[in-house]
């Protein structure tokens, strides 16, 4: 413990610029807003807080109804119900698909709505949304029509196919006076039975074209009815019927069938090719009005029970700080206050509003994929914004495949909507970066670039990039020999080191900021040093040309990689290692205490000695090793896309070249499916290095998003009417 006491205050003057670093960069600054006005104005009041947008409401318990905006919302209910149910019988999908994108080039373009309040709109939307749904509702519904048809002459005709054959009128058997008749379809197996159960009945047997089952004509005396209904109930068998107004005969019955459900089928047929044609030529004007109901319904629904009184209306909620005299000017005509959040339990529940700078934004996809961060946490996004491209390049490099990434990713992002859209630029930016990735590899499409034409030209001295052609090849994937494999994997491995340091700077930063003191000196600190003395001996092994087994045992004067360069000429493999040796030592006996003084005071954990060994020697040291390792995939995809490449490459040039047909489509079909399946592949390991060996050491997420007013639109956008 004396050592924790005596290095305090170094550890703190080192952290101090980080801890008070504000965490708060990347998300909004929220006040508290109340509008209160007289409750017959709140239907205004909704309609200018939409205007405004940005205001997250909170829930009001009051029950009190509104019946101005009560009347509204039931109208727009309505309408929206109606919409949505052609949407969906039409199969309409709400946002453009990515195949339709890529193959028909669809671009749903904004309409221009003009709107003076959400009443008008509805009023508006009424009058309007049967004329543009009234023909796609009739077709549905003789769509329908026709499928119960079917389903009905479908299920006559399976009944009837046992008995196609029987040209006996089974609607005159229970005619016959003073008698039961009736039809009867049974197992073939148990027609003996049968007919020794009903000794006095005349059974007539016919043959059908299954052998398993039979039909007979049972003829019974009336007062044995219920006999022999309860017989052939035993043997799960019930009269054969008809529906009536079809023929009684069985193979008249089952040739009507048939040409009933042919002619249905036709109907159908051409009902369908009708039904896609309005489908296309609607589809737009459909999902507009569907677009602007669902709107109308979200707006009047999260604002329709504003607290307060019977005469007057409270509305609260949440709006960014820097938004005040926007707010204060949209809720001018009522009495509007803004208040600091200063309540503790309120700050709990204050929703968060990310505001990253433009070039951080895409990434904010990624941090929303495992929670936005909550107040007092330090938002990834920014972070994500550099380390993504820089990783996804490197396992991606290749100057014409990421071209290619990136213009599929602008397609996405400039016709796509929503999701699509925002995912569609995070492609982009990937695909950017292994471009210029690829520069630094020197491959495009697999090939060299300074042996291309005209890049050949232009990269000789005296060409117009010349002064560049540096850049051109400074990470090699043109020979795969063994340095240059080893060279990749130690660039791999020190971004790595980065991003993982990073992640436990930023768990010390947050423990600082809850006040965990102890759990900072005692487990995350020590868990950095450990983490550097283990790196630091990996560089030692490096220095000594791998000579791990003698490096404590030899006096090894090599220079230790990375560590010189810091530290000086000094720095050598058998001074270093010693040093790093104490370090972790002495990291693993300040964890150990920590958990032993943990386990002490929370004896209902059930936590033991042997417990924190375990969890200090291999948790703690094995963890950071392999965490560590876990970056070489950086390198390995590298290695692995080149490697693909190269045999697709190889194999071009082996069948012929340009001049071969069948070399062309081997070179052009290789590269895309190499861009395809690499390319996601990329994506899950970028992915993974972010969310589980990064977030998993500090990052908690899961706040609840700011919620605006105006949810997303697709297809329409409002110009609100100046009064």
């Amino acid at each position: 413990m004396d050592l924790i006491v005596v290095t305090e205050k170094k550890i703190r003057n080192i952290l101090n610029p980080i801890l008070e670093e504000k965490n708060t960069l990347a998300v909004a600054d929220l006040k508290f807003g109340t509008v209160i006005l007289p409750r017959s104005d709140s239907p205004k009041a909704i309609s200018q807080l939409a205007k405004f947008e940005w205001f997250h409401k909170i829930d009001s318990q009051n029950d009190t109804v509104t019946p101005e905006i009560d009347d509204v919302l039931l109208n727009a209910q309505k309408t929206f119900q109606a919409i949505d149910e052609v949407v969906k019988g039409l199969g309409i999908p709400l946002t453009t698909g990515i195949m339709e994108i890529l193959f028909k080039g669809t671009v749903i373009k904004k309409d221009q709505y003009q709107l003076d309040d959400l009443k008008s709109m509805v009023t508006d939307l009424e009058k309007k949304y049967l004329s543009v749904i009234e023909q796609p509702i009739k077709l549905l519904k003789e769509s329908e029509d026709i499928k119960r048809s079917l389903a009905e002459y479908q299920t006559i005709k399976e009944t009837l196919s046992l008995v196609k054959k029987l040209d006996v009128d089974i609607g005159s058997l229970g005619l016959v006076s003073h008698f039961y008749t009736n039809l009867f379809i049974i197992k073939t197996s148990d027609f003996e039975e049968i007919k020794r159960t009903l000794q006095d009945v005349t059974l007539y047997k016919y043959e059908l074209d299954s052998k398993e089952e039979s039909a007979i004509i049972i003829i019974a005396d009336s007062q044995e009815t219920d006999k022999v209904l309860k017989v052939m109930r035993s043997f799960n068998s019930n009269p054969f019927t008809i529906p009536q107004g079809v023929s009684q005969v069985p193979s008249k019955a089952f040739q009507f069938s048939e040409s009933k459900i042919k002619e249905l089928v036709t109907k159908q047929k051409t009902l369908t090719k009708e039904i896609q044609n309005i489908t296309k030529k609607k589809r737009a004007e459909i999902l507009s009005i569907h677009e602007k109901a669902y709107i109308a319904k979200e707006i009047l629904e999260s604002l329709r029970k504003p607290g307060g009184t019977r005469s007057f209306s409270v509305i609260q909620g949440y709006i960014p700080a820097k938004m005040e005299k926007q707010f204060k000017s949209a809720t001018g005509e009522w009495m509007s206050v803004v208040e600091n959040i200063e309540d503790t339990k309120l700050s709990a529940q204050v929703p968060v509003l990310m505001q990253n700078p433009k070039f951080a934004r895409t990434f904010e996809v990624i941090t929303e994929s495992q929670g936005i961060p909550k107040h007092g946490e330090s938002d990834p996004t920014p972070m994500i914004a550099i380390m993504w491209p820089i990783f996804y390049g490197l396992m991606f490099a290749d100057v014409g495949h990421g071209l290619l990434l990136m213009g599929l990713g602008l397609i996405f992002k400039l016709k796509g909507q929503g999701d699509l859209s925002r995912w569609g630029m995070l492609i982009a930016i990937s695909g950017a970066a292994a471009g210029m990735a690829g520069v630094g590899t020197g491959e495009a499409f697999g090939f060299h670039i300074d042996h291309l034409q005209p890049f050949e030209g232009l990269l000789e001295e005296g060409g117009a990039l010349h002064s560049i052609s540096w850049l051109v090849g400074v990470i090699s994937v043109a020979e795969l020999n063994f340095e240059q494999v080893i060279m990749i994997l130690k660039v791999s491995l020190f971004l790595g080191i980065i991003h993982i340091v990073w992640a436990f700077l930023l768990h010390i930063k947050k423990l600082a900021k809850d006040g965990k003191k102890t759990t900072m000196f005692t487990e995350a600190i020590p868990n950095v040093t450990l983490y550097g003395g283990i790196v630091v001996i990996m560089m030692c092994a490096i220095g000594s040309g791998y000579d791990v087994m003698n490096m404590y045992s030899k006096i090894h004067t090599e220079a230790v990689p990375w560590v010189t360069v810091f530290l000086g000429d000094w720095a050598q493999v058998w001074i270093i290692t010693r040093i790093a040796g104490i370090i972790i030592i002495a990291s693993i006996v300040v964890m150990m205490i920590g958990g032993l003084k943990h386990i002490k005071a929370h004896p209902e954990e059930g936590g033991s000695p042997a417990n924190v060994f375990m969890e200090v020697l291999l948790g703690k040291s094995v963890e950071c090793l392999a965490h560590t390792i876990s970056y070489a995939r950086l390198g390995i995809m590298l290695l692995v896309h080149a490697a693909l490449l190269l045999t697709v490459n190889n194999s071009f040039a082996s069948l012929g070249g340009a001049e071969s047909p069948s070399a062309l489509v081997l070179l052009i079909g290789g590269n895309i499916g190499i861009m395809m399946i690499e390319g996601l592949i990329v994506y899950i390991q970028s992915l993974r290095l972010h969310l589980y060996e990064f977030f998993t050491k500090w990052y908690d997420g899961g706040a609840e998003p700011f919620k605006q007013v105006v949810p997303e639109m697709f297809y329409n956008q409002f110009k609100w009417n100046r009064k």
